[in-house]
């Protein structure tokens, strides 16, 4: 079972054909995942604190009616996270937020599973990531949890990293938070743009790649870390240990608009981790006794899923049968 940890926001996106109309959309990069998981039928519970105000209502509603397990989820009195979405000709989604003092961040203690509800709810995987591990005071809460979890072995830890700039968050704050959690992660998924903004590289250098490369194997070092990096239209970059990368070419579509896709992808992932038994106690052990080719067909299925999530207007990633029928195409 995989414990999705993280935000459940709603996203007020703009109507293309009416500009300064919008409509309210249950989002959150954390509840997307929570979704894709549900969708292609992997065990998972969504710890998420959802307000009681209506807009929580929505969410509520919508993660239930996808079947995503709501056991641990904290009835929160905060109000709920908004998010503004515009999306542009290209379809790629631009934001703006309204945070303070929301539902999401206020994670305490108390309110996080112990590690006998760990054990009980038999969970082989956390993942999180986004605004969640960027927002105080619950990500340093959060991190806390997680970091106990990591030392003891017990569980695989998954980190995506999912910027957003748009909060005007501090380029190199940020990346002292995030090498920070990476260090406690065994599985970390990033797209060459947060890697770009996060060292304030310049897409246009002729050694961006080769840039890209050296700060991906600093995060791995000499641990088992598995890491993941998405270019969009160009397909992901697996890297194992310090030598091996595997670049994974993405399908071919017409993009409606890109919201949801990371998440999909890490949900999907995941959900084929799962299915081999690779998650779990001692994660690295579990990850290094996959194949290369293995892996790379993982990631090919889940940029499949990806890409399909591109091909809806809106995070809707695609249950299993919608996935298979797909890649039976192919």
């Amino acid at each position: 079972m995989i414990l999705v940890i993280g935000e459940a926001l709603i996203d007020l996106i703009e109507d293309r054909n009416q500009p300064g109309g919008f409509q309210a959309i249950v989002g959150g990069a954390n509840a997307n995942v929570a979704i894709a998981l549900a969708r292609r039928g992997t065990k998972q519970q969504f710890l998420a604190r959802l307000s009681n105000d209506r807009f929580g209502k929505i969410i509520r509603q919508r993660l239930e009616s996808n079947g995503v397990g709501l056991d641990h989820a904290i009835d929160a009195k905060e109000l709920t996270t908004l998010a503004v979405v515009s999306i542009d000709a290209e379809g790629i989604p631009s934001y703006s937020f309204y945070v303070n003092g929301t539902a999401d961040w206020g994670w305490t203690d108390a309110e996080l599973p112990t590690d006998l509800d760990l054990e009980n709810l038999h969970a082989t995987a956390i993942q999180f990531g986004c605004l969640t591990m960027a927002m105080e005071p619950g990500n340093l809460v959060i991190e806390k949890w997680a970091r106990a979890h990591y030392n003891q072995k017990s569980v695989t830890i998954s980190h995506d990293i999912n910027m957003r700039p748009a909060l005007g968050f501090d380029p190199e704050t940020e990346r002292d938070r995030v090498e920070r959690v990476n260090q406690i992660s065994n599985l970390i998924k990033a797209s060459d743009e947060d890697i770009a903004w996060l060292y304030q590289l310049d897409e246009t250098d002729d050694k961006y790649q080769v840039k890209i490369d050296r700060i991906v194997r600093q995060w791995i070092g000499d641990s088992g870390r598995h890491v993941f990096v998405t270019r969009g239209g160009e397909g992901v970059s697996i890297y194992r240990g310090a030598e091996t990368r595997i670049d994974v070419p993405s399908r071919k579509i017409t993009v409606v608009d890109t919201v949801g896709a990371g998440d999909t992808f890490c949900a999907n992932l995941l959900g084929q981790l799962s299915d081999v038994d690779a998650l779990g106690s001692d994660p690295f052990d579990r990850l290094t006794n996959l194949s290369d080719e293995t892996i790379a067909e993982f990631v090919r299925v889940a940029g499949v899923a990806a890409s399909i999530a591109c091909e809806r207007a809106g995070a809707e990633p695609p249950t299993l049968v919608d996935l298979n029928g797909v890649l039976a195409s192919l």
